[in-house]
């Protein structure tokens, strides 16, 4: 836990929007590993994992060594986020909208 904590913070983040999607981008200080997060309300599994590999090109100029996990991006049509909303007297999480999240090593240069 301890270690992955420290991985965190060896993470610089950025937060960009694009258009119709936002991007939620943590890399490490040589650029050679990204968590990439792509977010879309409207957006379809496909255009959001092509969104996704775009960016995923862009970071990576000399090809990508792995995608993790399983060797692809997870895709989420929802899922719950840090925050809780209270209606009609009942708690419940914050929906968050779709995205594709995956961990991506670049090729060393």
């Amino acid at each position: 836990m301890k270690s992955a904590l420290f991985l965190a913070s060896m993470f610089l983040s950025l937060v960009c929007v694009a258009g119709d999607v936002e991007f939620m981008l943590s890399s490490n200080e040589q650029g050679t590993v990204h968590l990439v997060t792509v977010f879309g309300a409207e957006q379809s599994e496909a255009d959001l994992t092509k969104r996704w590999n775009e960016k995923v090109q862009s970071l990576c100029p000399t090809g990508v060594s792995k995608i993790e996990p399983s060797d692809k991006p997870l895709f989420r049509q929802k899922s719950c986020g840090d925050a809780v909303e209270v209606m009609d007297g009942k708690q419940k999480c914050e929906e968050i909208q779709a995205h594709v999240f995956g961990k991506v090593i670049c090729n060393a240069i």
